[in-house]
């Protein structure tokens, strides 16, 4: 069975930065065991040939223009160029579904965000003008649509993706979720060390991520409890944004007990959570994030709203709380209820380890492929 899988990858000499990376580098070298599999990159800075996990990789020079023009027209054409050259049974896109828009190929879509809706809180979207963003919103809204429709089978990776797009009822859909990097399901003996009150916050630093909004949060805890900390894992997309946050943080007293690590490889990240109290995510937009899977499967707790694809992976009291409102105030009793609550933290990580099983999620993808290109 041969496989194009389309999405994005770090260029060799850089690392993962954002999650759909992380999951396409965690399938690899497991489903390159079961077919014959090529990833393509489309939107590179160059044109070029190499392998990651012994898997070959291409990666394909981005076109002109800004990507909300490029991806589905330019990139697009020289993605069709590069699968048919490939000859594959099957393409499995991941993430965008405009790119494969010019394919005559069968293939799958995995659902991975909401593009529309990211370019208006994003800080690349900040940078354009409300008129220009809504604009480019709505037209991203309607390419992937329309891709949708041409891909007819699509991944879910989240049921929240039926409460976004309702469209995806027409299409065959499999509902399998994300898998886990093995280093994050690796035994530890770390949870012995397990610090008090240290709340670990994961994801690119910006609007997106509304780090300065989770800021406000946990400087509230903070400020109640002298020896909590606040550790945040994720690169700096926007200078000025991430200088306001360092601003904020400073002059609420915290400066010293906020730890900027950058962003962290699965291994570092792995062991931060190992030592961390509980989860804390505010995102102003998310589907599934693989922040919360890595962290129960390291016996961490979430916090989050009740919002988006977190409404399908938190259980109350069990693997993390939900914030009942916007309020400031409810927010920060709900932070510090959980870092006084007594977590099974055993049964958190035995569950979310089998929920994101890297094999069984494996065996379900190559079925979903086997099943698609037999129709």
């Amino acid at each position: 069975m041969r496989v194009v899988m389309v999405g994005p990858y770090p260029e060799p000499g850089d690392a993962i930065t954002g999650g759909v990376e992380r999951v396409i580098d965690t399938l690899l070298p497991e489903l390159s065991r079961h077919l014959d599999l090529t990833l393509v990159v489309p939107g590179a800075s160059r044109d070029l040939e190499t392998k990651a996990h012994g898997v070959p990789v291409v990666y394909l020079q981005r076109g002109p223009g800004t990507g909300a023009l490029r991806y589905w027209t330019s990139d697009a054409a020289r993605l069709k160029r590069a699968v048919d050259r490939f000859r594959p049974e099957l393409v499995h896109l991941q993430g965008s579904a405009g790119v494969g828009r010019k394919l005559r190929t069968k293939r799958v879509l995995t659902i991975h965000g909401f593009a529309h809706r990211d370019i208006l809180v994003s800080a690349r979207g900040q940078r354009w003008g409300s008129t220009t963003r809504r604009l480019a919103s709505r037209l991203v809204e309607c390419v992937e649509a329309d891709a949708r429709a041409r891909s007819k089978n699509i991944i879910l990776i989240n049921p929240y993706v039926r409460d976004v797009l309702p469209d995806v009822a027409t299409a065959k859909t499999f509902d399998i979720p994300n898998a886990l990097d093995p280093v994050f399901c690796a035994l530890t003996s770390m949870a012995s060390e397990r610090q008090r009150n240290s709340i670990v916050s994961i994801g690119r630093v910006g609007p997106l991520k509304n780090t300065l909004g989770m800021l406000r949060i946990a400087a509230r805890v903070m400020n109640e409890y002298p020896s909590a900390t606040l550790r945040i894992c994720g690169s700096t997309i926007d200078d000025a944004y991430y200088q306001a946050c360092r601003t904020f943080a400073n002059s609420e007293g915290i400066g010293d007990r906020v730890h900027w690590l950058g962003n962290v490889s699965a291994a570092d990240l792995a062991s931060t959570l190992d030592t961390a109290s509980c989860l804390l995510v505010n995102s102003l937009q998310e589907n599934a994030p693989m922040a919360i899977a890595e962290a129960n499967a390291r016996g961490v707790p979430a916090v989050s709203a009740k919002k988006f694809g977190m409404q399908y992976m938190i259980t109350p009291g069990e693997n993390g709380f939900f914030f009942l409102d916007d309020d400031i105030n409810d927010q920060t009793s709900v932070l510090q209820a959980a870092l006084l609550h007594d977590w099974d933290r055993s049964r958190i990580s035995r569950e979310a380890r089998h929920k994101y099983d890297l094999k069984q999620i494996v065996e379900q993808t190559v079925s979903a492929y086997q099943q698609i290109i037999a129709t």
